[in-house]
């Protein structure tokens, strides 16, 4: 748990949100799909990415550009990335 919470820290600094984000149960996104932490490595790390992807352009306003450069990704990366994980940028933005 100690990891997780330091891969979702920013900087050296865990924060109450920082431990939320962090809980294995939190619902990702809009709520309709929860972290289950079963299934295959893949399905995993697909629920997390997505669940990390969906925090960080909300973090930003939906500032694309923003949540690639927090993330350490080429805006190009993140747009394909979301395209993987089913996240369709243009529902965000309403």
């Amino acid at each position: 748990m100690v990891e997780r919470l330091l891969l979702f820290a920013e900087g050296d600094t865990v924060t109450p949100a920082t431990v939320q984000a962090a809980l294995p149960m939190q619902a990702v996104g809009d709520g309709n799909v929860p972290f289950s932490g079963t299934g295959t490595l893949a399905a995993r790390v697909e629920q997390v990415e997505r669940q990390m992807i969906l925090e960080e352009i909300k973090r930003h306003n939906q500032n694309i550009t923003n949540t690639a450069k927090a993330l350490g990704l080429e805006r190009s990366h993140l747009y394909k990335k979301c395209q993987q994980l089913g996240i369709d940028l243009r529902e965000l933005r309403k």
